[in-house]
């Protein structure tokens, strides 16, 4: 008796690999949170934000694509940025601007500006 395994049909990677994609910010010298700005190194990780999350009809593409500490991608889950940027400074998008280094959930690090500003819609 032969036994033949079945075959799934295997779909083709969609979007930059998470491989390319770090390697790429790397290159860039895009080498820190986006939101907190904390450098990454051999105590922080790099990992991948979808700034508009899957979840929410986001794409897997480099323009939704930027890099996150691991405090930051779990806090912003699968929220808007926007949102999630308000939601840690408890207010609301049209309080006024709020940047991410100045949070105040979590504050690491203002050397630099933020690269992300809530405002109003």
């Amino acid at each position: 008796m032969h036994i033949t395994p079945l075959s799934r049909p295997v779909a083709p990677p969609v979007g930059p690999s998470r491989r390319d994609v770090l390697r790429r910010w790397e290159e860039l010298e895009c080498w820190s949170c986006t939101y907190c700005d904390v450098p990454f190194g051999q105590m922080v990780a790099a990992e991948i934000d979808h700034v508009r999350p899957l979840a929410h009809g986001g794409v897997h593409a480099w323009s939704n694509l930027t890099p996150a500490c691991s405090e930051c991608n779990r806090s912003k889950a699968d929220l808007d940025v926007g949102m999630w940027l308000a939601n840690t400074r408890g207010q609301s998008l049209t309080d006024g601007a709020s940047s991410a280094t100045q949070r105040s959930v979590g504050q690491r690090s203002t050397a630099s500006p933020a690269r992300y500003k809530v405002t109003s819609r």
